[in-house]
């Protein structure tokens, strides 16, 4: 079942004259916290591998691909594109856009750091040992962020039908 079958539909004037019947989608705020104090709500954690798309994991894992929008809305992914971990290929597009090539990525740094990991301007990189030293190239940083986009919760697919039911009745008040 899509999210959006139990979202209350709004009369959402178009002009003077005309509406039109559209999904209330404030009603999201309500389902957010709806999830976040849920009783007995239980996860499991996953590891998104590269190109699962949320609808092949919730069919992987709840056998219903229209409940991805449970694995999006209790990882707080609103969207996808920029939230949900890129493919190897979409990365590589993603970083060829952004920064012209992947080459500049490999070589240009984004971040230096000291011993303790904090983040340090070049001078003082520069005045440290190489011990006490390291940084970070850009395609490690996308890619760092990349990997922990695919670091989710999925809710414990014992409890999704309790979940359904239940959120049908809070967004029909």
């Amino acid at each position: 079942m899509s999210i959006f079958t139990l979202y209350p539909k709004i009369a959402y004037k178009v002009n003077e004259y005309d509406y039109l019947r559209a999904i209330d989608i404030t009603q999201s705020v309500k389902i957010k916290s709806f999830l976040k104090d849920y009783r007995g709500i239980s996860y499991n954690p996953y590891t998104v591998k590269d190109g699962e798309r949320p609808d092949y994991v919730a069919h992987k894992f709840y056998g219903d691909s229209n409940l991805d929008w449970v694995i999006l809305l209790s990882n707080d992914i609103y969207n996808i594109y920029d939230e949900w971990p890129r493919n190897s290929v979409d990365f590589e597009e993603y970083l060829i856009e952004k920064y012209d090539s992947i080459a500049n990525t490999l070589t240009t740094v984004k971040y230096y750091y000291n011993a303790n990991k904090d983040i340090i301007d070049l001078t003082t990189y520069n005045s440290l040992s190489a011990s006490a030293r390291s940084s970070e190239t850009i395609y490690e940083y996308e890619l760092r962020a990349n990997n922990n986009k695919s670091k989710i919760r999925l809710i414990r697919p014992s409890i999704i039908g309790g979940i359904q039911t239940e959120l049908k009745s809070l967004l029909y008040k």
